[in-house]
């Protein structure tokens, strides 16, 4: 068990870019997804 706590210590700072990355990800889906406008509209 020590081992994997210090694993992930190490290899948090990857783990945290990573964590990061989905959340954007998932964040920038749902924005779009919201904040689309209607695909009628001329300017999309």
């Amino acid at each position: 068990m020590r081992g994997a706590i210090a694993a992930i210590k190490a290899d948090f700072g990857c783990l945290l870019v990573a964590t990061l990355f989905v959340i954007i990800m998932a964040s920038t889906i749902v924005f779009a997804t919201i904040f689309t406008p209607p695909a009628h509209n001329a300017f999309v």
